[in-house]
C-alpha cells in the first residue's frame, strides 16, 4: 500500500438528479441508466458536460440497478475526461426479499449477485477488463447508519466485510483481468461510541473497526472466501461523508487519521457545509488534500437540489429545477 508521492486530486460532484420539484416516488433512482440519459446525455440537459465545465474530474453516483446497462453512461463520462465512482445500492442490504439483514448480516451472496450483474452490464469491457472510466466502487454508503446502526459496530462491520468478499467473488466468477479499481466503504461523520477504538473521533472508530475485521474476519463471526487482509492492504480506500467545513475535517479527523492509517488513502465522498462561503471552503479543503499524503480529494454534495427529500436536504444542491422544458422522457414508466 505504498502512497504515491504525486497524485491527481479527486475533484468530484455527487450526482443524484431526482427529476421532481416536490415529494415524489419513482420506480428507480438509477441515474446512470439508459432511461435517465435525457438528464446526463448530450441530447438532453447534458449534466455530465456541465459537471466537466465546472472543473470537476469525477462524478459520484448513488442508485444502481444491476439489471440496467451502464455502459453508455461510462462511455459518455470517459469522453469528457470524467472518472466515475459508483456504489452498490441499498437493495441487497436492507430492501430486497432475503436481504442480508435477514441472513445474520452476511451479505456475501446478495452482494455477489448484485455486483456480478454490474460487471456483466457495463462495468467490464469485452476483454474482461474494467471500463477505464470506473475509478472506485463504494461497497456500501453509510453502513453505520443502517446496517443496522451506529450502536452495533460488529454487525455493520460484518455486513461490510462480507459484502466486499462477495464483490471479490463476483470478479472471480466474471474472470476479471487487468487493472482493478479500489473498493471502499463510506462511513458517516458520526461518532461510534461502541467501537473498540477512537470512539470519540468522527468516522475513525468505524474505520479502525473495519480494518480490524478485514485482518481478523473470523473474530467477527465471518469466514471469508477470499483473502481480505491482502485485499485491504492492496486495494482498499477509506471514505466518509461530511457536512463539516474544512477546518473541522483537518482538526477533528485528518490529523489523527494520518497517524492511525499511515498507508491507507482516504476520500470524502460527500462534502458541503451549507451556509458557508463555498469558494473559500472548497479552496481550503483542496489545499488540505494537496498537503496530505493520504487525502485524495472530495466530491461536492451535490449537483441538483433534492426537492423530493425536502427540508434541509434541499440546501445542498448547486442547481435547482426551473420551468423550462428541455425534453420529455419516460423514466422507467
Amino acid at each position: 500500500m505504498a502512497v504515491v508521492a504525486t497524485k491527481e486530486l479527486i475533484k468530484g460532484v455527487s450526482y443524484g438528479p431526482m427529476p421532481c420539484k416536490g415529494a415524489c416516488v419513482v420506480p428507480e433512482d438509477d441515474f446512470m441508466s439508459e432511461p435517465a440519459k435525457p438528464l446526463w446525455g448530450p441530447r438532453g440537459r447534458h449534466d455530465l458536460r456541465v459537471i466537466e465545465q465546472l472543473g470537476a474530474n469525477t462524478v459520484r453516483l448513488y442508485g444502481n440497478n444491476p439489471a440496467n446497462d451502464h455502459r453508455s453512461f461510462l462511455n459518455q463520462a470517459r469522453s469528457l475526461g470524467l472518472g466515475v465512482v459508483v456504489g452498490i445500492s441499498d437493495y441487497p442490504y436492507t430492501q430486497m426479499p432475503g436481504n442480508c439483514m435477514t441472513t445474520e448480516h452476511n451479505c456475501y451472496d446478495q452482494v455477489k449477485e448484485s455486483y456480478l450483474g454490474n460487471l456483466r452490464r457495463g462495468f467490464l469491457q469485452e476483454d474482461g477488463t474494467y471500463h477505464p472510466a470506473l475509478k472506485q466502487v463504494i461497497a456500501i454508503n453509510e453502513p453505520d447508519l443502517k446496517a443496522p446502526g451506529i450502536f452495533a459496530p460488529r454487525l455493520f462491520i460484518k455486513a461490510v466485510i462480507s459484502a466486499i468478499d462477495g464483490m471479490l467473488g463476483a470478479e472471480n466468477e466474471a474472470n476479471v483481468t487487468g487493472g482493478l479499481p479500489n473498493f471502499t466503504a463510506t462511513f458517516s461523520f458520526g461518532i461510534c461510541g461502541d467501537c473498540n477504538a477512537y470512539e470519540t473521533v468522527p468516522s475513525l472508530g468505524q474505520m479502525w473497526q473495519l480494518r480490524d475485521a478485514m485482518l481478523n474476519p473470523k473474530a467477527y463471526n465471518y469466514t471469508p472466501h477470499f483473502n481480505l487482509a491482502r485485499f485491504y492492504r492492496t486495494r482498499f480506500t477509506n471514505s466518509f461523508n461530511t457536512a463539516n467545513p474544512a477546518g473541522d475535517v483537518e482538526n477533528m479527523f485528518l490529523r489523527q487519521y494520518e497517524a492511525v492509517f499511515p498507508t491507507v488513502p482516504v476520500v470524502i465522498q460527500e462534502y458541503h457545509k451549507p451556509g458557508w462561503n463555498q469558494t473559500e471552503d472548497m479552496q481550503q479543503i483542496m489545499a488540505i488534500a494537496r498537503a496530505s499524503p493520504l487525502l485524495q480529494g472530495v466530491s461536492f454534495f451535490e449537483f441538483q437540489a433534492r426537492y423530493d427529500k425536502g427540508g434541509s436536504e434541499v440546501e445542498f444542491g448547486m442547481f435547482g429545477l426551473g420551468d423550462y422544458v428541455v425534453a420529455d422522457f419516460d423514466y422507467f414508466g
